[in-house]
């Protein structure tokens, strides 16, 4: 069991919010950094898969829509990041300059140039059978979708190596 996240999240000083050639907002890099460096750190709460349905079933009768940003977190958790967020706006990509090396943070998997937009793959934070998304990421290895069972997918197993989300890495080590 990860510990509780905190109640925010962090992101790293020298990352903007920008229009993403990739979709809407994302997140870019103002300056360099380094393989290896923390640049966000997800917070928020934890909900069971009941609790986040209820939420996704509440969020879909409100006027606007308004999205809920969550990540899976363990087989049984799930983490609901606070609206609004900065850190929400990391779009997918599909070979990706950022990867989990815990429950909620991300690093740079390789030295990231300024300008550069940040992304994460976001097969790998999620096992929601039900999951599928187009992907527009622009990379040579795009998959073209991204869904909740691309971590059966060998090549991203080799890609990623324990670089996913806890209740991934744990279906990953069962199979």
């Amino acid at each position: 069991m990860p510990p509780a996240p905190e109640p925010d999240c962090w992101l790293h000083d020298d990352v903007v919010v920008r229009p993403s050639p990739i979709a809407g907002e994302g997140l870019f890099a103002r300056a360099p950094i380094a393989a290896g460096t923390a640049v966000s750190r997800l917070g928020g709460e934890l909900v069971t898969w009941p609790q986040l349905q209820e939420l996704l079933r509440e969020a879909a009768t409100r006027p606007g829509r308004p999205y809920v940003d969550t990540i899976t977190v363990t087989g049984a958790l799930h983490l609901v990041l606070p609206p609004g967020n900065r850190n929400g706006k990391g779009n997918h990509g599909c070979d990706p300059n950022l990867w989990w090396v815990d429950a909620y943070t991300l690093v740079a998997r390789r030295d990231i140039r300024a300008g550069e937009e940040l992304t994460n793959d976001y097969g790998t934070s999620t096992a929601s059978p039900d999951f599928v998304m187009p992907c527009r990421c622009g990379s040579p290895l795009c998959r073209g979708e991204v869904t909740g069972n691309d971590w059966r997918r060998p090549e991203l197993r080799h890609r990623y190596g324990g670089h996913w989300v806890p209740a991934l890495t744990a279906l990953i080590d069962e199979d």
